[in-house]
């Protein structure tokens, strides 16, 4: 009887050494599925990158004209508005009358903010519309220039023609304190707040452009703008950021963006082209290249974490875009622009295949261009899945989005979906990006065949994805894969007690 036991302990040994040599070989013979979905250059509706319309009266004005399916909008925030009364913030207020207006047309709508201070002509512009009291060249609050605060404001007819307005003491204490609350308010309120493109570091000097052109007596000192740089700094830590000038001054050792607010005349070195850009100076620190080159060699960089705009407000700057569309393209992709606007050629209709081609060249142009993943997938098992992504365009995305993967049935119907916690902010133009993930499908997915899908969601809820530039988009802009086969979950191979 022991003498049987033994052979019988004998044979499943050997029963279990061939079952298990079996599944090692089905392991190594097992398949892969890969995915090579091809490039695609068509002219898609991202968020954050392509055109920005004027937004700050878009309620008064009864909406803009949008002729090219621009869904970022620039608004002012004119402190005496968010601010009435000392430490009294109406940020509710302000979103009723300026971005609930846009959103309730565009819902997928973003903003581009900026504080202003002093904007000269502000009656005109229509920014005044919601100031009460009288004095509507005033554009900070009146409770600055009485006791206890007593910051002195001065009245301009004309600061190198614009004008009339008033500019407040800039340089005065009080002025300082005031102003780095209004900014701590700001950041308690906007900052990472996904509806905001970005965050202009705005307030100081004519429209908060940090300047004071034509009436150099009334301009932020050079301490003044340092504190003021320095406390947007601190109090933005999520939202991408932009100062007018890469000056010293203005950039220092921050990592701000940049907007270029006289796009192309300021931009790049006026050699760079022959003939050279219409009303190109490249001899002072107004001129971004020169600024970079000659101040802030650090900041040329810069735009590898926050974004740059530029805008056209003058006829030969506009007509530019289309004129010399190509040398307007190799601006955008040699200093890694990723917004065109407000001002601009989008502004009038007829333009539709030269404005395409700038807003594909503006901002990322992301793909998918190879998926692996087991073949078939067993349910319950943890799957390695790797990914490569490109980018094409001119500059990275700088706000938080996650590669989603799905498996969806023959209904239509999202069976599984998984997400990539990878940052794809690192994905540079021209530096590919590998992910490399474990995802796990669940034991009780029916077994059968389920085309797989991509998309690119943003972290935050209820926000536009990024349509991912690859072939293949369904009606929801994902990537069709390819299907995939799912089989049931593998059963132990040995049963409690088999040995």
């Amino acid at each position: 009887m022991a003498q049987h036991r033994s052979d019988n302990q004998i044979s499943m040994k050997i029963l279990r050494a061939i079952l298990t040599s079996a599944l090692v070989l089905s392991a190594n013979v097992a398949g892969s599925a890969v995915f090579l979905p091809p490039r695609t250059s068509d002219d898609v509706s991202n968020p954050h990158k392509g055109f920005m319309l004027w937004g700050t009266t878009f309620a008064a004005d009864g909406g803009t004209d949008n002729f090219y399916g621009t869904r970022i909008f620039h608004v002012y925030v004119p402190w005496r508005e968010v601010e009435p009364f000392d430490q009294s913030f109406d940020w509710s207020g302000f979103e009723q009358r300026h971005l609930a207006p846009i959103q309730a047309v565009y819902p997928d709508a973003t903003f581009v903010l900026r504080l202003v201070a002093d904007y000269p002509d502000g009656p005109a512009s229509g920014i005044s519309q919601y100031y009460s009291g009288g004095q509507l060249e005033r554009d900070y609050p009146l409770f600055l220039e009485q006791a206890p605060f007593n910051i002195v404001g001065t009245d301009y007819t004309s600061c190198n023609g614009d004008g009339p307005g008033r500019a407040p003491a800039w340089n005065h204490p009080n002025m300082l304190t005031q102003m780095e609350q209004l900014i701590d308010a700001f950041a308690a309120r906007y900052d990472g707040d996904a509806r905001v493109t970005a965050i202009q570091i705005g307030l100081l000097g004519l429209w908060g452009e940090w300047h004071q052109t034509g009436c150099e007596s009334l301009e932020p000192s050079s301490s003044t703008k340092q504190a003021i740089r320095d406390h947007y700094a601190q109090a933005f830590v999520q939202t991408p950021m932009q100062t007018r000038y890469p000056r010293a001054t203005d950039v220092g050792n921050t990592e701000f963006g940049f907007h270029e607010d006289y796009f192309p005349s300021f931009t790049g070195a006026c050699a760079l082209f022959s003939p050279a850009m219409p009303l190109c100076d490249d001899s002072g620190d107004w001129n971004m290249e020169w600024a970079i080159a000659n101040q802030s060699p650090g900041a040329r960089d810069n735009w590898q974490q926050n974004p740059v705009s530029g805008e056209s407000p003058l006829a030969s700057q506009k007509n530019v875009w289309v004129s010399r569309q190509a040398d307007i393209e190799t601006l955008i992709r040699q200093y890694h622009f990723s917004v065109l606007g407000p001002a601009g050629k989008h502004e009038e209709p007829g333009f539709a295949t030269a404005l395409a081609s700038i807003r594909r060249a503006l901002g990322y142009n992301l793909h998918l261009d190879r998926l692996e993943l087991p073949d078939p997938i067993h349910a319950g098992s943890p799957i390695p899945v790797t990914v490569a992504l490109a980018n094409t365009g001119s500059a990275p995305i700088y706000w938080q989005y996650e590669l989603q993967l799905e498996l969806v049935d023959t209904s239509g119907v999202t069976r599984w979906s998984t997400r990539f916690a990878d940052d794809l902010r690192a994905l540079h133009p021209g530096a590919p990006l590998t992910l490399q993930a474990t995802a796990l499908v669940p034991a009780d997915l029916a077994p059968g065949t389920y085309s797989l899908r991509a998309s690119l969601p943003a972290r935050a809820t209820n926000r536009p994805q990024i349509q991912l530039q690859s072939g293949g988009r369904d009606a929801s802009g994902r990537v069709i894969l390819g299907n995939v086969a799912v089989v049931a979950a593998e059963l132990p191979l040995f049963a409690h007690g088999f040995e």
